[in-house]
């Protein structure tokens, strides 16, 4: 069996009126052992000396119900025939009874050094030699309770190590799960496109320029299904910058080039207004397309037939930070507070067929991008979507990361 170390071992409980009964012994044994005593003084220490360990070794047994037993008692016996003893000793000799008598000069003997001594010795003796087993005995059940103890907490600590693995393998597939879902997502977005340009394609006969445009179309949009593959390749390589000065009108004219055919065949109409003063942001040109298209489709499907959904860029400028904001609006059925307060949760959609990774993907790019995305509602219906990332030019390195100004929200 293996031995409890010291270190683990646990520190024995404090016995009540301990201290005060050593300082006592103390005190009384300095006064046994003083170097010319009188011989009044030793008759007097000796009863005080072994009353006080009957008194000790009495009131713990009383106070430690497990201490009581034979051994105890025999223990507190022989205390209590030293101290009777030696307290008869100095009755007989403070009563003048030893000289006056040979019989009690020699019961004062026996008191102090003959029958009545050594039963007292040998009972305590007998009362330690019990209680030896009785100590090693304990000594090994609670070295025997130690280690089933500790068998106990290494069971718990393995079972708590086999459930945070399970957690952390439940926490990578629903990563996994959210991940797929999210690429599912941003390759049903072109197709989507694709199975709407081709459908207008065949619903009646087109001239040699319209069957370009709606091939363009759809190789625009396999081209960027094609990209989306690319990046779930490439995903556990490291990213090349890829950050460039890009003009804000021009890619929101891409999207908008995008998503035409989709648009018309909704009778939608799409309509750029890229702003004053040319608008640059710095950015991926293939992310920031990608989020454009998701907010700007999303709203093409919210907006009811004869509808009209703007794109619009602004720069916003302050004393700390520059940036420039993509808008998308339409005048669909709006957000419901119910429904703002979860819009942008993973697969939370308003959508038949919808996944609710539309806004949550275009939140992902925008922080990659060091930009932010947020969705509010119109005060005479619909919704606006603003996409905000950091301005190109001279001091773009230098410009932080941009908030969603509360002044742009609550605007019609």
């Amino acid at each position: 069996m293996a031995r409890i170390p010291a270190a683990d071992r646990p520190a024995p409980p404090a016995l009540r009126g301990a201290r005060t009964s050593c300082a006592l012994l103390t005190l009384l044994t300095i006064l046994l052992a003083w170097p010319t005593p009188t011989p009044a003084l030793a008759v007097i220490v000796r009863p005080f000396y072994f009353g006080l360990l009957f008194w000790f070794f009495r009131r713990t047994a009383r106070q430690s119900p497990e201490l009581h037993g034979q051994a105890m008692r025999l223990v507190c016996g022989g205390f209590l025939v030293l101290g009777l003893a030696f307290l008869a000793a100095a009755l007989i000799h403070f009563a003048g009874l030893d000289r006056a008598s040979a019989a009690f000069t020699y019961l004062r003997d026996v008191c102090e050094r003959g029958a009545f001594l050594l039963l007292g010795t040998s009972l305590l003796a007998f009362g330690l030699m019990l209680w030896i087993p009785q100590v090693l005995a304990n000594h090994r059940l609670l070295e025997v309770h130690f280690a089933q103890q500790s068998g106990q907490l290494e069971l718990a600590e393995s079972t708590r190590s086999e459930l945070e693995q399970r957690l952390v393998d439940a926490d990578r597939r629903a990563m996994l799960g959210e991940l797929a879902a999210s690429i599912a997502h941003d390759l049903r977005n072109p197709l989507t496109i694709v199975k709407g340009t081709a459908e207008s394609l065949c619903r009646r006969p087109r001239s040699t320029n319209e069957v370009a445009e709606h091939t363009a179309v759809i190789r625009r949009n396999i081209e960027k299904a094609d990209a989306t593959l690319n990046a779930l390749i490439d995903l556990g390589r490291p990213r090349s910058e890829a950050a460039a000065e890009l003009d804000a009108a021009a890619v929101l004219r891409e999207v908008v080039e995008l998503l035409h055919v989709e648009a018309r065949r909704r009778h939608v109409t799409l309509r750029l207004q890229p702003g004053g003063g040319g608008a640059v942001v710095r950015a991926d040109r293939a992310l920031l397309v990608q989020a454009l298209l998701n907010l700007a489709l999303n709203a093409v499907q919210a907006t009811a037939q004869g509808g009209t959904v703007t794109l619009r860029a602004r720069r916003l400028a302050s004393a700390h930070r520059r940036g420039v904001v993509l808008a998308v609006e339409d005048r669909g059925h709006g957000l419901m507070p119910s429904v703002r307060e979860r819009v942008g949760t993973p697969f939370f959609t308003t959508k038949q067929g919808g996944t609710g990774l539309g806004l949550s993907s275009c939140r992902r790019i925008a922080i990659e991008l060091g930009g932010s995305v947020g969705l509010y509602p119109r005060q005479r219906g619909g919704a606006r979507a603003m996409l905000l990332l950091p301005a190109g030019g001279p001091s773009a390195a230098a410009t932080r990361p941009i908030e969603e100004p509360a002044c742009l929200a609550t605007r019609s």
